[in-house]
């Protein structure tokens, strides 16, 4: 009888340390991030589902973040829709813009990206290969809360950055820093410097955390 209880607590051991690693996510092997500066939270966005990498073992840290891959990211993460918006017909992309074609991977986060006026793009033009900077990232993710209305209390205080005094996107930089989601360096931010991958993980890890926050406060 004994042995038959401790078989079954053992089991019973052996479940829970299965179940407990399946929910704190896949372990994934990443070839690029060996040493790498944001190795910690680049995996911490691959388990909690954020980002993933490319499919080959390999994460392209330091590439720069594409404007479809933001839109995804923020898509997701938001779980942006139409709001109250009412449309006379289902809105298409080709309603918004002539460069992304439909049924990619992104298509769907583009086209909310329009509706809910997130990241704007260039006349007809998304331009969802090119480089995503500092400055939209902050704005497109300052936006997002708004649109989610999501209610995030904050010190508005401006930070002293020498690259951003009097710019038109101020109170974006402002809101992400105060927020802790996304900082500069040396009192500088670097508003129209592309962001890499590697610092798109820390931005989206932080910003997880405060929807968090305040979503369940």
């Amino acid at each position: 009888m004994w042995k038959k209880t401790a078989i079954i607590v053992t089991l019973a051991v052996l479940m829970s340390l299965v179940g407990g690693a399946a929910l704190a996510g896949p372990s994934v092997e990443i070839s690029d991030l060996e040493k790498h500066w944001a190795r910690q939270q680049v995996m911490t966005a691959i388990d909690q589902g954020i980002m993933s990498g490319a499919g080959d073992g390999r994460f392209f840290p330091d590439r720069a973040l594409t404007r479809a891959e933001l839109a995804v990211v923020l898509h997701k993460m938001f779980e942006l829709d139409y709001g109250d918006i009412q449309f006379i017909k289902a809105p298409e992309i080709t309603d918004y813009y002539d460069d992304v074609p439909a049924g990619t991977w992104y298509t769907d986060a583009v086209m909310l990206m329009a509706i809910n006026q997130i990241l704007p793009g260039d006349s007809r033009e998304f331009k969802p290969r090119q480089p995503v900077t500092r400055l939209e990232v902050a704005q497109a993710v300052t936006r997002c809360f708004t649109v989610k209305e999501i209610p995030v209390v904050t010190i508005m205080m401006l930070p002293i950055y020498e690259d951003t005094r009097d710019m038109e996107g101020e109170p974006a930089i402002a809101f992400i820093t105060n927020t802790g989601i996304m900082k500069g360096n040396n009192n500088y931010f670097r508003p129209y410097d592309p962001l890499t991958r590697a610092e798109a993980a820390c931005v989206f890890v932080n910003t997880a955390r405060v929807i968090k926050q305040y979503r369940t406060e």
